[in-house]
């Protein structure tokens, strides 16, 4: 565990300099693979036998590499890629973890320190960060979305708004698995036209709209079904609390509200030991991020408070395939 930064460390200057997508084809000399990378050749064979170390690399003979089974995620052409993970958690999310004793002592933001100002507006302002992180969420659907699209059947909703949807990845699981369903995306005006593409490319502006607008002023009307994915995390209660209600307020009648979130585990709840890390390393990536503020991940008792608030009545938690879980609340 303490020597964790420098095994990621390890990990994210591999994939800077393009090791694994190098060895795609096949094992080469590190000879080979430094002259491709623009690297020197001794100091980047000490990296190749680092990987070796971890798992990602084989020496299959004397100074000849090549990419084991779980190397293969590092390269950037595959559909599971961590590639876009591992550079925005180095070069975004590192500095700021690296706030977490400040924000603990003091509750002040991390992201506020390390950029100047708050982190979804270091996005906006840095298209390439905030093309980065688009990426690094749309790799997560695999992991993290797709469980909860097949925990939770959305085929009885006739239109789905997902709200805060970011780059379309999950509106476009959903759409995928359900045929039923009509789609609204719904985010900032910078993200919606990222989201706008994202759709078109993918063949679905028959079945899905984006709509651009801010949750904090209303959302889109008429809808069965309003979707919060990984959205409530990164808010304070007032604020969560004003978009739930605005969900409230559009809704068709019989809708719900369904969020897909992780859920703090307390005392005597039983857990898998990743699931409660994942969960516990989203929270504490939320208190270096925000400070004391109010992001955070919240029990299952918060959640229901939250969503009374809101205007809701939770309904049940439906655990999924990943740490995540679906929780579902109907109109009070």
């Amino acid at each position: 565990m303490v020597y964790g930064a420098l095994t990621s460390q390890v990990i994210y200057v591999a994939v800077r300099v393009g090791v694994a997508d190098l060895l795609t084809e096949g094992p080469r000399t590190s000879s080979e693979v430094a002259a491709a990378a623009g690297a020197n050749e001794n100091t980047l064979r000490r990296l190749l036998r680092g990987l070796v170390s971890l798992g990602l690399c084989a020496e299959v003979e004397a100074d000849r590499f090549g990419l084991t089974e779980m190397g293969q995620y590092l390269r950037s052409d595959r559909a599971d890629s961590l590639h876009s993970r591992i550079l925005f958690n180095s070069e975004v999310l590192l500095p700021v973890w690296g706030e977490l004793l400040n924000a603990v002592r003091s509750g002040e933001s991390g992201a506020l320190r390390v950029f100047k100002m708050p982190l979804y507006e270091y996005f906006a302002k840095h298209s390439d960060i905030g093309g980065l992180f688009d990426r690094t969420m749309a790799s997560l659907a695999r992991y993290r979305v797709g469980p909860a699209v097949a925990a939770y059947d959305f085929s009885r909703f006739r239109r789905i708004v997902d709200v805060g949807g970011g780059n379309g990845e999950l509106m476009l699981a959903i759409l995928r698995n359900y045929s039923e369903p009509q789609g609204i995306v719904f985010d900032l005006p910078l993200v919606a036209e990222r989201a706008r593409d994202r759709i078109r490319a993918a063949g679905f502006k028959e079945r899905c709209t984006v709509v651009s607008g801010d949750a904090a002023d209303g959302v889109p009307s008429g809808a069965d079904c309003y979707l919060l994915s990984n959205f409530l995390v990164s808010m304070n209660d007032a604020l969560a609390t004003t978009i739930l209600r605005h969900c409230r307020q559009a809704m068709s009648p019989g809708g719900v509200v369904a969020l897909i979130e992780w859920v703090m585990p307390t005392g005597g709840e039983a857990v898998d030991p990743y699931g409660f890390w994942d969960t516990a390393s989203m929270d504490l990536s939320m208190l270096a991020i925000d400070g004391g503020a109010g992001w955070r991940v919240r029990t299952a008792r918060e959640f229901r408070a939250l969503l009374e608030a809101g205007g809701f009545t939770l309904n049940r938690i439906i655990p999924t395939g990943s740490s995540v879980n679906v929780i579902e609340a109907l109109p009070a």
